[in-house]
């Protein structure tokens, strides 16, 4: 009886559940935002910059926020051994509209150092195929990216 209480009185609010449910989303587009910046085996300021400021716009979060978002990401990139677990949960938690845009922030990345790398083309692939976007929508988000 006594855990059932507990277990009630501290059981997350719906609103709570939300918020980390959006922290979550956040958080794994952020690492897959870290991770594309690391394709190329360099890592420049440029890229890092461009990362705060999408997260910044796409989120409406605040320039600390998104500096904290990214360093989050960073660390959380630094201990992945897989992208199959973000990918699926945003295959199970976000429209396929929202995917496309992951990728669009994604291609946005990839050149904010002026230049796409292969390896760089080759995780994009790889994210997108995770994430079944169409390549028609694939390559409409490389072209939205280089303009």
């Amino acid at each position: 009886m006594k855990q059932f209480f507990e277990q009630l009185f501290n059981a997350p609010t719906e609103k709570e559940s939300a918020d980390s449910h959006q922290h979550q989303i956040q958080l794994i587009t952020a690492t897959l935002l870290i991770e594309i910046s690391k394709a190329d085996f360099s890592q420049d300021t440029n890229e890092i910059q461009r990362i705060n400021v999408l997260l910044k716009n796409h989120f409406q979060l605040s320039q600390a926020e998104a500096i904290s978002l990214t360093e989050l990401a960073q660390e959380h990139s630094d201990q992945l051994t897989s992208l199959q677990h973000l990918t699926r949960e945003l295959n199970e938690t976000i429209s396929q509209q929202d995917k496309v845009e992951v990728i669009e922030l994604m291609w946005q990345v990839v050149y904010a150092d002026g230049e796409k790398d292969r390896y760089e083309e080759h995780l994009m692939r790889k994210v997108a195929d995770l994430l079944y976007v169409a390549h028609s929508d694939f390559i409409k988000a490389r072209h939205k990216a280089e303009i």
